[in-house]
């Protein structure tokens, strides 16, 4: 089509330029003929303009390992384009992060089994998908953990997501999540700092290289006394991350009422690009001169 234009352009200008110029009384009538009106548009953006879905980095994982009776099974899927696909989970774990294009409200559904009955009323058993799960992300985020945990007596999951964003989250850093009613302290090596209840408390400085550090945890409860929770040396670096997540439990004795969980990413060093290397020409050789040349005498 864009050809057919194109050729139809130039043979129209190879045919004006053999005509002659308009006369007065056609050039008069050319300029006060009205003007077409313009086409009115349909409402409708530019394909070529539409803007470009945001994309999001997902990071889905258990906060324990669901206990599972004999012989069942739990097939989890996400909502993307209004069909679910497989995930696999595990417990405390960011691996390969989940490329998310879809709805801010996310949907996880569990494949069920249901039974019904066709038009002669024999059971039909299909495998169908169920909401299990569902959060909320908003346009600004880019990198998300979401943290499934059953609920109790219930075949639905409760999720709670955080920012692990790398300017938010950098390597080489300690973050501390606090759900007790008690302000969380972590020392490093001297360095102190704070979670208070409902909190996020941080390292405010990332290691920049690898080594062996003293890390102590311990909640300071209402009397104001340390109750230690950690207390052993750790290895850290600027290659490895840590979410710390302190929770209490109700009604647990004073030994069991502090749970830890820790979750640990780790990634790669990528070597450093090398420097290009200036690129000088080789000298191009002169030509050397033959023998016979050479012993050949001048002529007078």
């Amino acid at each position: 089509m864009i050809l057919r234009t194109i050729l139809a352009g130039l043979l129209l200008s190879a045919f004006t330029l053999r005509l002659p110029a308009l006369d007065s009384k056609e050039a008069k009538k050319a300029a006060d003929a009205p003007a077409k009106p313009e086409a009115k548009s349909d409402g409708k953006k530019d394909p070529k303009n539409k803007p470009q879905p945001h994309v999001y980095a997902l990071n889905i994982t258990w906060w324990a390992e669901p206990n599972l009776k004999p012989g069942e099974s739990l097939e989890l899927g996400i909502l993307i384009e209004k069909e679910f696909q497989p995930i696999y989970l595990q417990a405390m774990t960011i691996g390969r992060p989940l490329e998310y294009t879809g709805e801010p409200n996310v949907v996880i559904g569990r494949k069920t089994k249901v039974t019904t009955t066709d038009k002669k009323g024999k059971p039909v058993t299909t495998d169908e998908w169920v909401p299990f799960a569902n959060f909320t992300i908003s346009e600004t985020d880019t990198d998300i953990l979401a943290l499934l945990m059953l609920a109790p007596d219930k075949p639905v999951a409760i999720v709670k997501t955080f920012d692990i964003g790398v300017t938010t989250f950098p390597y080489g850093t300690i973050h501390i999540f606090n759900y007790t009613k008690a302000k969380i302290g972590c020392n490093i090596d001297g360095t102190v700092f704070f979670a208070q209840p409902g909190q996020r408390g941080k390292v405010a400085n990332p290691f920049t290289a690898r080594q062996v550090v003293n890390f102590r945890l311990a909640a300071i409860e209402a009397d104001g006394e340390p109750r230690s929770l950690v207390s052993s040396p750790m290895v850290v670096d600027h290659r490895a991350r840590r979410l710390y997540f302190v929770s209490e439990i109700p009604n647990a004795t004073d030994e069991a009422r502090y749970r830890i969980n820790a979750l640990i990413d780790h990634i790669e060093d990528h070597p450093q690009p090398k420097p290009e290397e200036e690129v000088v020409p080789a000298k191009k050789a002169e030509p050397k001169e033959s023998k016979k040349s050479a012993e050949r005498p001048a002529p007078k």
